[in-house]
């Protein structure tokens, strides 16, 4: 999240009632629609996912987990991978933490380093994507592999990319992430990490605009990806259109982009990024109905919402608006906003979740 950090239906004002209509007859696929959470996702909530058509989960894979084939830190990724499998969801995988070290959120920068990333890489393409030993090893499974890897988390960002933001260094990364996944499936699709427009690290165009800029970038990947938090839907749009703009003119016309993070929370502190229940289920209707509409002209393949489900504060954690900004409350109980989402979907109403489990960090958090 860009805090430095796992239809139709119309809506009249951010205040407004739900105008029910007919769903959609023809529309974007089921893994256009996206979702991620604050904790490894439980059956429930895969089946959750499934009920409201979820097509796409995007995770952290934490650089730490060693590439040890025998290892027992796969167990947790072997489990989520087959809950999603048999719920047939699409993992996107976060790339992000370098092997060894003390604090994950630091880039693989000496020769050992960066040999150790490019080991535990090809280790998890190795179990998780096409052929891979996960697979041979459950035939009882369908068959959903890792197919889209996406490479770190904001990294116009400084949290994410210290000491000071560096587009050639990020690309550096992303050459040798692609190498590596290129020779365990010559297929893999290589996604940059997303971007957020935070006053915190450079601006989202200035990022792009700088990756482009780089020799040989746009051999380097096969999709760009945004963070593009607004406090409403035509901000999002605008967020959007300029980037699409920015790489139409750099001659990348057909280069997808999808969005790997947005999401409005109802709780926490005064944030443009906050609003009421009936506020998020309005930008939520809002945003998809015009982002749908304009999808072919953008080339928008993927949208990924924050949360699932909503969060308790942790002990030492500032308050802020991210851990409200669920589509359920902690108590399992769905927003208006699941209404508003599956309508677009085509998915189905929502039963309840569990009460929300003690946060186990299924994606970067903010230190």
């Amino acid at each position: 999240m860009a805090r430095v950090l796992i239809v139709t239906a119309l809506i009249a004002g951010a205040g407004g009632c739900i105008v029910p209509a007919p769903a959609l007859s023809a529309g974007p696929s089921r893994a256009f629609f996206g979702m991620q959470g604050w904790t490894v996702p439980s059956a429930r909530d895969f089946a959750m996912m499934t009920r409201g058509r979820v097509g796409t989960l995007r995770v952290l894979v934490d650089g730490p987990v060693g590439a040890a084939p025998d290892s027992a830190r796969w167990a947790p990724y072997d489990a989520m991978m087959a809950g999603a499998a048999r719920e047939r969801i699409n993992v996107l995988p976060v790339l992000l933490g370098t092997p060894g070290r003390g604090h994950r959120f630091k880039y693989p920068r000496t020769r050992r380093e960066r040999m150790a990333w490019g080991d535990f890489v090809g280790a998890i393409a190795g179990r998780y994507g096409r052929g891979g030993t996960f697979w041979r090893a459950h035939p009882e499974l369908p068959s959903v592999p890792l197919t889209a890897y996406q490479v770190w988390n904001e990294p116009n960002l400084p949290v994410y990319w210290r000491p000071t933001v560096n587009a050639a260094a990020y690309l550096r990364l992303v050459r040798l992430t692609r190498t590596r996944l290129r020779a365990v499936d010559p297929h893999a699709s290589i996604v940059l990490a997303g971007l957020p427009d935070s006053r915190l690290g450079m601006p989202m165009l200035d990022y792009v605009r700088a990756i482009y800029a780089q020799p040989g970038a746009r051999s380097l990947f096969d999709v760009v990806a945004l963070h593009p938090y607004a406090a409403d839907a035509p901000q999002v749009l605008g967020k959007v259109n300029r980037v699409r703009a920015l790489m139409n003119r750099r001659g990348d016309r057909t280069t997808p982009i999808w969005i790997t993070e947005i999401g409005w929370s109802t709780g926490g502190p005064p944030s443009p990024f906050r609003t009421t229940r009936a506020g998020q289920a309005a930008r939520v209707t809002r945003m998809l109905r015009t982002l749908i509409a304009d999808a072919p002209r953008l080339h928008l393949r993927r949208i990924v919402f924050v949360t699932l489900q909503d969060r308790a504060y942790l002990p030492d954690e500032k308050p802020w608006w991210g851990p409200s900004v669920g589509m359920f409350d902690r108590a399992g109980s769905p927003k208006p906003a699941w209404s508003a989402f599956v309508r677009f979907t085509g998915g189905l109403p929502a039963g309840r979740l569990p009460r929300a489990a003690t946060w186990v960090p299924a994606l970067p958090a903010d230190p």
